[in-house]
């Protein structure tokens, strides 16, 4: 009889790319509506199989709603760990919330550690929370939070449009060119056409993935970090959203301090916030998450 442990158990491998939104199957157990498999809460990057079977990574996408941008990092990243991404859905409403949801995908797809965690925003502080939880039932995990900053103004929603379209924005205008004010069915329309065919979403996906996004952000308001057992690896953008360098990128850092137990080593980019995940950054990640110590309490 196989255990949970057994890859048998497991969701089926299958080879996602932004290109092939499509190929993954779908585990609707915990949805009420099946979903592409592209948006649903489970993006499978590089799945755990015989031979991936590494200590798997899980990107959280915070108010990107998606995690597509993670997918770059399977270049860089040791082929023998497995990649997934966690996608923002309707059920949660908190930070905790999310920890909760994102926790029971965790364990459902490696029931024990260790655990690779990284997070982008709003996702960085569910990650952190994940987490405290793993390493309270002492599972060893290395975590890496990338833009998240305890005392940082609430983030802004994303332009959900071009975590779409990703480097498709020429077609998209080409698209929609000559619109005034185009509706969302007109806006999915255009995504559709930019992108050859290769997903198909409608106005109502878009206006709930805006919706996704908003509520993801509203949630770093008034949250204040739970005490984490053992370190924390910050990434830092160095410069503003703008464009001009940050005064003291190190105060993330003395402000990590009061809910870490161990060590906070913080990393400044030469980037924004929102070029943490971009294709030319995303190598600097993966070297810091190899270089990240993975700790439990037991050992940190």
């Amino acid at each position: 009889m196989s255990t949970r442990d057994d890859p048998a158990e497991l969701p089926p491998a299958c080879g996602w790319t932004a290109d092939r939104p499509e190929s993954c199957s779908v585990d609707t157990a915990l949805d009420e509506r099946a979903e592409s498999a592209a948006t649903a809460i489970v993006l499978p990057i590089r799945p755990r199989t015989a031979y991936v079977d590494g200590a798997p990574l899980f990107c959280l996408a915070g108010e990107a709603v998606l995690a597509w941008n993670y997918v770059g990092l399977v270049a860089h990243i040791d082929p023998r760990v497995p990649i997934y991404g966690l996608q923002a859905s309707a059920e949660p409403r908190t930070i905790r919330d999310y920890a909760t949801r994102y926790l029971a995908e965790i364990r459902r797809i490696a029931p024990h550690g260790p655990y690779q965690l990284l997070g982008w925003s709003a996702g960085g502080f569910v990650a952190h929370e994940v987490a405290v939880r793993l390493r309270a039932a002492g599972e060893h995990v290395r975590v890496v939070v990338l833009a998240t900053d305890p005392e940082a103004p609430a983030p802004a929603p994303a332009d959900c449009v071009a975590l779409l379209l990703g480097d498709r924005t020429p077609a998209f205008a080409a698209a929609v060119e000559g619109a005034t004010n185009p509706s969302s069915d007109d806006t999915a329309a255009a995504i559709n056409a930019a992108m050859a065919g290769t997903i198909d979403v409608t106005g109502d996906d878009l206006d709930r993935l805006a919706d996704l996004s908003a509520t993801a952000a509203r949630m770093v308001s008034g949250h204040r970090p739970s005490w984490l057992p053992g370190d924390l690896t910050v990434c830092i953008p160095g410069r503003e959203p703008g464009g001009t360098d940050r005064l003291d990128p190190g105060a993330t850092v003395r402000r990590w301090r009061p809910y870490v137990e161990g060590a906070v080593t913080g990393f400044v980019l030469d980037a924004t916030p929102d070029e943490l995940t971009a294709p030319d950054v995303l190598p600097e990640i993966a070297r810091i998450l190899a270089t990240a110590p993975p700790c439990a309490r037991t050992t940190c």
